[in-house]
């Protein structure tokens, strides 16, 4: 009786869990400003993120049909085992990465970011402790902020940095395809 209804497919995943940093009001205003004036100037089509959803991603937990209360529970455990000074985090140049390949429409439009060696611990330490409490955790961090999907490349260049200081980081569940994030809980950095 258990596969009566297996014509019907594995469920979709709806929930993406993840660990970020995001740039405090002011540095969000510039990205958004500094987003506007590339878009003007290579006549660019896509989706632009919203203010409140730029972030830069540490560690993706997971996607799920359902979001697992054991998966929130996991990533807490492992949030609360960072001890780390905040730190500055500049963003340093425009680059389009290339789309997944079912996805060309949507090449993602990034500020490629800098924190030095203290993003760096931060990646290490959070990915380590998810380790320990049963979570996968990315070998490998390129620092970015995504402003837009789209079909048009844009030329890696320079721009006048963006500074911001990682003062916490965040666990986000987002709700796939109805670009809404919700934050699950925030950890702040020098406490």
């Amino acid at each position: 009786m258990q596969h009566v209804f297996d014509f019907l497919g594995p469920p979709t995943n709806r929930d993406r869990l993840f660990f970020c940093v995001m740039p405090d009001e002011a540095a969000g205003g510039r990205v958004m400003r500094l987003g506007d004036h590339i878009f003007l100037q290579h006549r660019l089509d896509g989706s632009r993120l919203r203010r409140d959803r730029l972030h830069m991603s540490l560690h993706h937990v997971g996607d799920y049909p359902h979001l697992p209360s054991k998966a929130v529970y996991a990533a807490r455990l492992a949030a609360r085992a960072v001890m780390l000074a905040p730190f500055d985090i500049w963003l340093r140049a425009v680059h389009s990465f290339e789309p997944a390949p079912h996805r060309q429409n949507r090449r993602p439009l990034v500020l490629l970011g800098d924190g030095g060696e203290a993003l760096m611990m931060l990646f290490r330490t959070l990915g380590a402790a998810m380790l320990r409490n049963g979570l996968k955790a990315a070998a490998t961090i390129t620092p970015h902020v995504t402003l837009s999907y789209g079909p048009q490349p844009v030329p890696t260049q320079l721009i006048k940095p963006i500074r911001f200081q990682a003062r916490d980081f965040v666990l986000i569940r987002s709700r796939l395809g109805l670009t809404q994030y919700d934050v699950i809980d925030r950890w702040p950095l020098g406490t």
